[in-house]
């Protein structure tokens, strides 16, 4: 039997091919990714997509191309040279690239861009869906392919996708400049995980999703059309074992004497980066004027070795940004150099892969100061390099490698007093401490590999996917209710549990809104109009509002999880003996927060007080609730205190008292031969715990809970209700 493919999908194919003499050269590109997917799996069982970064020049030599690609497991999308300006030098590179950097003056937007940025990624998808094999998986890679796990996602429900973001992901304030903004994070909802270099970046996605699209969403997590979509991080790393060999090598050994030898007396500090504003480059040139003017006893005894590889210097950015550095670095040495000293040797070109290791053994600082970086693998490969020399690194706060290599020496590039003293720091680090941060660094570099961070994407990929066919389970279909709907026409003696907000009406912004209507008085009434059938309406709300709503109807009501109810007699009666000592101080300390919070209000009950915040902006609601919740959290055993936290609203009441408990205390009375309970919140979890193992018990979203199953949302409860009684 075949071996399911694992489908890989990025802006490129890891390949160059190259035009000589009328031939087609294809080299492999060693690049970070393909080597972690060709160390993870057989070479047979992953398929690449992406374009092969040509424009072929008719039809006979695109389907050369493609027949030289196929052993090698490639399929390529073909893109013209218009679709290349607008795609990937226009959308991705003048819009995305720039936001995702926290560069919003950078951004230039075309109509044309955005219309073919839509377009490659449907050609894109229909290269995917167009292999005739099937998938293990459908990995895709980065920012210029935003929309296309959703494509893909509306060609084959199926589908196991998931997605990585390798560049930053900016704060949600500055993500809502983009016009396209709903359509873009709609795009990798279309995944079933969605990866990010660090928690901060998938922070920052969750709170767009929140933002644009209203969803709700725990830390990790969020629910989009029925859907689980896990949102996480996974820090990339290096090759470690293929620096460490080849660093080993005698003739990097070589190279890197060689390299010293032009600076016999002088401590190196090296930097390597690509063309690009958010390499803080300027930054970093700065921040070794200042160190010069500060520290004039180190003039003539360090060099600044700055390697930048071209890229996109036609472009009127990028090329006025090197003719910045070739000023600031002109400036430097024109200030402090000499005939025998050069303060800043800059080189404009990339080095092949053993000179650059050969450069990071010999030197003795390796400088990031990057303004964003999704990772910066630079970082990584400059610690790998150092397992038999010593080496101090300094790198950018504003760098995802410095989530994790915490033993550099973190600094703020735009503050270059800062930088300048970390350079001196660095330069006067005892040998002793240099080993100690290095050592840390490696261990952490060698553990977190690219080939384990392929491993944990791809085994966290699989996690998802059976988490969803679980949920899948749970869910209410065809088949589920005609079980149910069989065992409710064969009973005799039927009992209905039913929360109010969130169950039988839709949550509103203004809870005195939230009224019942004529459509849910019918319903009501028509389940009651059984004999067979006993209907308990059991809430949150106070006794006033279930009664000023339902009092005079035939249905039993339950208000305030269980302190009040009308049972047996639809005579409102109270749970006596409650303490309500606590509720001066539990009131005290949320009319505070409520001073602090615009928005949000106390509702004050007889028994119970609820702090809400469902009017509160999105992200301050949610924190100042856990504020609450830390403040109220140690007097909760002192008092005898529950704390429920709802949906936008905390609530404290006594632990005597909780819906499934009043719902039990009622079964038991009734002694029901079909029972059904239904709810929305946390505080219905105690219903479905309470209540006897025969119970049919539905939960509205697919949130975890104690209940058997689930429906989506809250109009599916009153269809349900409506389909089960019908006779």
């Amino acid at each position: 039997m075949k071996k399911k493919k694992k489908i890989i999908i990025s802006n490129r194919l890891p390949i160059q091919i190259e035009r000589k003499k009328e031939k087609l050269i294809i080299k492999p590109s060693a690049g970070g990714l393909a080597t972690g997917l060709n160390s993870a799996f057989d070479s047979d069982e992953i398929l690449w997509v992406g374009w092969p970064g040509i424009v072929p020049k008719d039809e006979e030599e695109k389907e050369k191309i493609v027949e030289l690609l196929k052993p090698m497991s490639l399929l390529p999308v073909f893109l013209s040279k218009d679709e290349i300006r607008n795609f990937y030098e226009g959308y991705s590179n003048e819009v995305l690239w720039p936001i995702c950097h926290y560069q919003p003056s950078y951004i230039h937007f075309d109509r044309e861009y955005w219309s073919t940025y839509v377009t490659v990624n449907k050609k894109f998808c229909e290269a995917a869906l167009s292999i005739d094999q099937l998938s293990d998986f459908i990995w895709v890679q980065d920012y210029q392919l935003m929309l296309l796990p959703q494509l893909l996602r509306s060609e084959n429900q199926t589908l196991n996708i998931g997605y990585f973001h390798h560049i930053p992901f900016p704060s949600e304030e500055l993500f809502m400049n983009i016009p396209q903004r709903k359509e873009l994070v709609e795009g990798l909802l279309g995944a079933d995980l969605i990866g990010f270099h660090t928690f901060a970046d998938s922070q920052n996605f969750l709170n767009a999703c929140k933002k644009i699209l209203h969803v709700s969403s725990g830390y990790n997590q969020l629910i989009y059309k029925d859907r689980h979509i896990f949102v996480e991080s996974f820090p990339m790393g290096i090759d470690f074992d293929k620096f460490v060999q080849v660093s080993h090598q005698p003739k990097i050994q070589s190279i890197a004497s060689q390299f010293r030898s032009h600076f016999p007396d002088q401590k190196i500090i090296i930097s390597v980066d690509r063309l690009d504003y958010s390499k803080g480059i300027l930054e970093r040139l700065r921040a070794f004027l200042t160190f010069l003017e500060k520290y004039p006893e180190w003039h003539t005894k360090v060099v600044l070795y700055m390697l930048i590889v071209p890229s996109r210097d036609k472009v009127s950015q990028y090329k006025k940004l090197k003719d910045e550095i070739n000023r600031k670095v002109s400036e430097i040495n024109s200030i402090y150099g000499n005939l025998s000293w050069t303060p800043v040797l800059y080189f404009y070109k990339s080095l092949p892969f053993e000179e650059l290791v050969g450069l990071y053994v010999a030197s003795d600082i390796c400088m990031i100061t990057s303004t964003r970086d999704g990772m910066n693998l630079v970082s990584k490969e400059y610690i790998a390099s150092k397992t038999l020399s010593k080496g101090v690194l300094i790198l950018s706060e504003f760098a995802g490698a410095s989530k994790e290599l915490v033993d550099a020496l973190i600094i703020n590039p735009y503050n270059r007093t800062e930088t300048a003293d970390s350079i001196y720091q660095a330069l006067k680090m005892p040998p002793e401490e240099v080993q100690e941060r290095t050592d840390a660094n490696i261990q952490i570099i060698q553990k977190f590999n690219v080939q384990h961070w392929v491993q944990l994407f791809t085994n966290r990929l699989a996690e998802t996917k059976a988490i969803q066919r679980d949920e899948w389970a749970r869910r209410i279909s065809d088949k589920v209710f005609s079980s149910i709907s069989e065992r409710y026409s064969k009973s005799s003696n039927r009992l209905f549990f039913l929360d109010y907000d969130g169950t039988l009406v839709k949550f509103q912004n203004h809870a005195q809104k939230a009224t019942p209507t004529t459509l849910l008085y019918n319903l009501l009434d028509n389940i009651i109009s059984d004999p067979l059938n006993t209907l308990v309406i059991i809430s949150g709300r106070s006794q006033e509002s279930l009664s000023s709503w339902f009092d005079g109807r035939s249905y039993y009501l339950v208000a305030e999880h269980g302190i009040w109810s009308n049972f047996p007699n639809f005579n409102w009666s109270y749970k006596k003996g409650l303490a309500l000592h606590w509720m001066p101080e539990v009131k005290k300390l949320m009319e505070k927060l409520a001073d602090q919070t615009p928005g949000a209000f106390i509702e004050v009950k007889p028994y119970s007080l609820a702090w809400h915040y469902r009017k509160v902006e999105l992200g301050l609601g949610e924190l100042k609730a856990t504020e609450l919740k830390e403040i109220l959290n140690p007097m909760l055993n002192d008092y005898g205190l529950q704390l429920l936290d709802g949906n936008a609203v905390i609530e404290v009441k006594n632990t005597e008292v909780n819906k499934g408990k009043a719902a039990l205390e009622i079964a038991g009375h009734i002694k029901a031969d079909f029972m059904l309970a239904i709810g929305d919140d946390i505080t219905d979890e105690d219903l479905f715990r309470y209540l006897p193992q025969s119970t049919i018990s539905i939960k509205v979203g697919s949130n975890k809970s104690a209940a058997k199953y689930y429906l989506d949302e809250q109009e599916d409860v009153l269809q349900f209700l409506n389909q089960l009684i019908i006779k």
